[in-house]
């Protein structure tokens, strides 16, 4: 049997959208939402914190171009199985950095009732997301399916735009549109990635990038100007944002566009060992995070002082969180 070919461009995207979750979980621990922002270097921070923001909607994205083919089936739902074997390694993991680095002992009783509300790693809510996203996924692709042209389909994604990310925009001069239908975001971007796999349009990198580029410098002064400079405020900024819905459609557009080929082999081959280990990876870094922010924050009493090591910070979580996602997958890997 011959192996599937893998699309370079694709493992990319998974790629950065992991080196960009751990930017943010940087954000939430280096102390960046208390301060005030004032001159050039905060600036390019609130950049940095607003291009990480894409990180979930680019998974998101990945998941409606990967999967709107996907059919109701038995096989189809065994899958699933692989999602909780590592949700469920990755949080026994866990179990054991509450007990032997925090000294949190936790009872059986205890154990058992985290593992099933997906309460002791505190990323695990993304599996809540996606396994809710994977469940629907054959129904979503017949609803897609049914549109039966291109302006169809534009209106149906027009249709959750509307309801899930709209809001964040009219809602920004008043309180005129409910809020109720926010949560669906992520089938917004599903189907996003479902129109931009059958509808791709041409590959510039040129363009896009700085297409991508001019819309992050937009919106992050039009946000810093509308905060006042207040970093807090940019935690409203978040996935179902129709500011990050633009970036991260710019964002996936320019990577998907980057002529790839002639990367050295060993690149290539990176790019897809962090693409295959991104979901252990992740559910990991609550491990990495917990150890790396706690003996680093400490030393900085002044959250701008720590904005120089976020490089080094989000590198060393992320090697780190590779390492162990490589143990997890050798764990699940006799149960496949």
């Amino acid at each position: 049997m011959t192996e599937k070919k893998r699309d370079l461009n694709l493992d990319l995207i998974r790629s950065l959208a992991l080196v960009l979750v751990l930017g943010m979980h940087y954000y939430d621990n280096s102390g960046f939402y208390t301060i005030s922002l004032h001159g050039g270097g905060d600036f390019i921070m609130a950049l940095g914190r607003m291009l990480c923001t894409t990180c979930v909607p680019l998974f998101l994205l990945l998941s409606g171009w990967l999967c709107s083919c996907k059919r109701l089936s038995r096989r189809y739902y065994l899958g699933m199985l692989r999602i909780l074997e590592v949700y469920f390694i990755s949080t026994l993991a866990c179990i054991l950095f509450e007990a032997l680095y925090l000294h949190n002992f936790m009872s059986l009783r205890d154990m058992a009732g985290g593992l099933i509300n997906f309460e002791i790693n505190g990323y695990a809510w993304y599996v809540l997301l996606y396994g809710g996203l994977f469940l629907m996924m054959p129904f979503l692709n017949m609803m897609y399916a049914g549109c039966s042209n291109k302006n169809q389909k534009l209106i149906l994604i027009f249709s959750f735009f509307a309801l899930s990310i709209l809001p964040s925009l009219l809602n920004s001069f008043a309180h005129i549109y409910s809020l109720w239908w926010s949560n669906l975001y992520p089938i917004c971007y599903y189907f996003t990635g479902a129109f931009l796999r059958e509808y791709s349009p041409k590959k510039s990198p040129l363009k896009y990038g700085l297409l991508m580029l001019a819309a992050l410098l937009l919106f992050c002064g039009y946000t810093w100007l509308r905060f006042h400079g207040s970093a807090a405020d940019f935690q409203a900024v978040f996935y179902d944002h129709y500011q990050i819905y633009i970036l991260t459609v710019l964002v996936f557009l320019f990577l998907d566009s980057l002529e790839l080929s002639r990367l050295g082999s060993r690149l290539k081959a990176a790019i897809y060992k962090v693409a295959e280990l991104s979901f252990a990876a992740y559910l990991m870094s609550w491990i990495s995070d917990g150890i790396i922010y706690r003996e680093f924050v400490p030393h900085f009493p002044v959250p701008e002082d720590r904005f120089l090591w976020i490089f080094p910070l989000v590198l060393l979580s992320l090697l780190s969180s590779l390492i162990m996602a490589q143990a997890v997958h050798w764990l699940y890997a006799p149960l496949d």
